[in-house]
């Protein structure tokens, strides 16, 4: 039960209630809608998105909507990793084989885990205690001491450059 609307609802009822507050909501929706039909249509053919995305560039570029033609700018300027990003790659998990997209996500997870060990840290002034508490958090069987001899920390001296 709603207590706004003092009725059950779902999810199509929520959207149709804010579509008849303003009418713009639903025109966002579509257009949103057809950059998602886009990712979905072309996994693994980046032949044919490069072709899409060009009438989608121009679609959004003559909406009437400012986010909308700021989206088609950023489309256009990142048009070739875009595209990239539909080349199909082999991955192993889960004891199986399977094709995905390209994706810096996984790149993107470790930024965020050093992040929130420096955060969580509130700064460390020793680099291999760093080093070793990321290692040990972020392995499922972490090595204690970090270092080892098939990764030994070297350090150069100032004077050496």
């Amino acid at each position: 039960m709603d207590p706004h609307f003092h009725r059950l609802m779902n999810t199509f009822d929520y959207e149709d209630a804010l579509f008849r507050i303003d009418p713009n909501l639903q025109e966002f929706r579509d257009l949103k809608e057809k950059y998602v039909q886009f990712n979905s249509r072309n996994s693994g053919n980046p032949h044919s998105a490069r072709l899409e995305i060009a009438v989608l560039i121009k679609e959004y570029r003559s909406s009437r909507h400012d986010i909308f033609r700021d989206f088609a700018s950023l489309l256009e300027k990142f048009e070739d990793p875009i595209i990239n990003s539909f080349i199909m790659v082999e991955k192993m998990g889960n004891g199986k084989i399977y094709d995905s997209r390209l994706s810096n996500g996984p790149i993107e997870s470790i930024n965020r885990k050093i992040k929130d060990l420096k955060r969580m840290g509130r700064g460390f002034r020793n680099f291999e205690h760093f080093r070793n508490r990321f290692l040990y958090s972020t392995r499922s069987a972490p090595i204690l001491n970090g270092v080892s001899d098939y990764n030994p920390v070297v350090y150069f001296e100032e004077d050496e450059f």
